[in-house]
């Protein structure tokens, strides 16, 4: 509507209104409004509750898409860089794949001298990329999540070897349209939630002088999601972990198979077939298959479980 607001379309009777917000996150980020405009809908300061006209319970579905476990007094929510890492995988398998196969087919089809298990240097090639691509998203390093600590109000964040300790009531959350994120073919929009981190909360490690956009949660097209993942926290934070169904849970989130609430029918034919799946899983989730297999994670700093009041390290 205007250089300084534009409201978004209308979704489950709710339309975000996305104000200028540049003049309160410093000159360290811009998006593509450009360096002078950067769009935000502000959830926090102050926490504000979204009267989204969804099922009861909707927001609960954050704790299988985004939680890294529930502990009662406190959860983890992941970040967006370990629940949302396929653009390279689906790069590989929607593109490069594609044109290895039409490679592979043309050579063989057209030359009688080229056996059908021999990979030229040019397939062979592509082959290696599709596999180095979906290694990158599978053993990126596993980032810290956001510990949201309901009985101390505050937030834990360790970030680039830095250490933020937040009280959740100056706790900066809002959802930025992002345009630099626009996704399929540029036709449909995208929103990064982000927990904004300044200088002012670091308590050990450099951090720098101006404010620093941890993404949460980046969807393309409808913000529910990221709404969701908002509501999630808020009503944990402000309501507290009985109005939220796991968060008294007291254990981590990780999907498995077969699960431990299975039949006993149901675990065998899980174990039988859970060698098919895992096989699978890095390219039907890279972000599941790493949350498992990969060794290469983030630790809380010693604070952090002092903090707490126990140890733990979820992810």
């Amino acid at each position: 509507m205007s250089d300084d607001l534009w409201i978004g379309a209308e979704q489950h009777g709710y339309a975000p209104q996305f104000r200028n917000t540049k003049a309160i996150r410093g000159v360290g980020f811009s998006t593509g409004f450009g360096t002078s405009h950067m769009m935000e809908d502000i959830l926090s300061p102050p926490p504000r509750k979204l009267e989204l006209e969804q099922e009861e319970g909707a927001c609960e579905v954050s704790y299988y898409l985004h939680s890294a476990g529930t502990y009662g007094d406190f959860i983890d929510m992941r970040v967006n860089s370990v629940h949302c890492r396929q653009t390279l995988t689906r790069f590989s398998q929607f593109f490069l794949f594609p044109m290895m196969l039409f490679v592979y087919l043309v050579i063989r089809l057209g030359r009688d001298d080229t056996p059908w298990l021999y990979l030229s240097p040019a397939e062979a090639w592509l082959f290696g990329a599709c596999l180095l691509l979906v290694l990158i998203d599978v053993c990126r390093p596993i980032r810290n999540p956001v510990r949201f600590h309901h009985n101390n109000r505050e937030v834990y964040v360790f970030h680039k070897k830095a250490l933020y300790r937040i009280p959740w009531k100056y706790c900066h959350i809002a959802l930025m349209y992002a345009p630099h994120h626009i996704g399929q073919g540029s036709f449909t929009d995208a929103y990064n939630l982000n927990l904004w981190l300044y200088p002012d909360y670091c308590v050990n490690g450099k951090c720098g002088s101006q404010p620093v956009a941890l993404n949460l949660c980046m969807c393309v097209g409808d913000p529910e999601s990221a709404y969701d993942y908002w509501e999630f926290v808020r009503r944990f934070m402000e309501e507290g972990p009985d109005s939220l169904q796991h968060a008294n849970e007291q254990k981590a989130w990780v999907l498995k198979i077969p699960h431990s609430d299975w039949s006993p029918k149901a675990k065998i034919i899980g174990w039988l077939l859970s060698p098919l799946f895992y096989c699978l899983l890095p390219f039907i989730s890279p972000s599941q298959f790493a949350t498992r297999f990969n060794p290469i994670r983030d630790r809380w700093p010693p604070e952090v479980h002092q903090w707490t009041g126990r140890k733990v390290s979820g992810y």
